[in-house]
């Protein structure tokens, strides 16, 4: 399961280390194996949580 974590807009680096371990910010997002939000909350980050993803729903005619 990956978590994924939002960095505030403030936030202008594109890397971040945590426990010798070393993450990239992709538009704004990094995602990580583990929950590493206790390191990220004091920075300002806050969880990701995905748009659902909308249904496609296709109409029929009948004649």
């Amino acid at each position: 399961m990956l978590f994924k974590y939002l960095a505030p807009d403030s936030y202008k680096p594109t890397c971040i280390v945590i426990s010798g371990q070393s993450y990239t910010l992709k538009n704004g997002v990094v995602e990580a194996k583990e929950d590493i939000y206790f390191a990220l909350q004091p920075l300002g980050f806050t969880r990701y949580v995905d748009e659902p993803k909308k249904a496609v729903t296709v109409a029929t005619t009948k004649s």
